[in-house]
């Protein structure tokens, strides 16, 4: 693109997937939006330049985006390994809650966490390959768990247990 300078930045795969649904296959970073004035911020803030808080081990996928030249010259070029966790940070943040809120409205209607998710991963554009179920439903547990709310539990029904069992009895 023109005009524009390439950034590259590490994210984890559900992240680089938001993105690319809300900002286009080549997203360009602007102050019309949330996403570029959070990033912009950034830009701006030298923040921990000895890099004691990263761990690259966490961002498994890489993203370009591209700002203009002029808010690069304007804006500065600070993006060390902090501001990329706190960009990264800023946007987990806004996926879950969305996430949450869209999981929350459909268990509203029906408490089945299984029967919802294909319908909030089509709503987010996140695949199966970029956040895994489990992982999903490991989030969204700890989340209501956190926020006191009534868990969603599998329920079986039918299973038989043996009355000679001594680990069954009540003494």
């Amino acid at each position: 693109m023109t005009g524009h300078i390439p950034i590259e930045l590490p994210t984890k795969p559900y992240i680089r997937a938001y993105l690319l649904s809300n900002l286009g296959e080549k997203p360009v970073m602007n102050a019309t939006h949330k996403i570029g004035r959070s990033f912009f911020s950034i830009l701006q803030h030298s923040l921990n330049k000895d890099r004691t808080n990263f761990f690259p081990s966490a961002y498994k996928a890489n993203i370009t985006v591209y700002v203009t030249i002029d808010d690069f010259n304007h804006r500065g070029a600070c993006v060390n390994a902090s501001n990329i966790r706190y960009f990264n940070l800023f946007l987990e943040q806004e996926v879950k809650e969305r996430f949450y809120f869209l999981m929350d409205t459909y268990v509203e209607l029906l408490p089945s966490f299984e029967a919802h998710l294909p319908t909030v991963r089509k709503r987010l554009n996140i695949d199966i390959e970029d956040w895994a179920d489990d992982s999903m439903k490991k989030d969204y547990y700890r989340y209501r768990k956190r926020n006191n709310l009534p868990l969603l539990y599998n329920k079986t029904f039918g299973e038989l247990v043996p009355s000679d069992s001594a680990e069954n009895e009540p003494f």
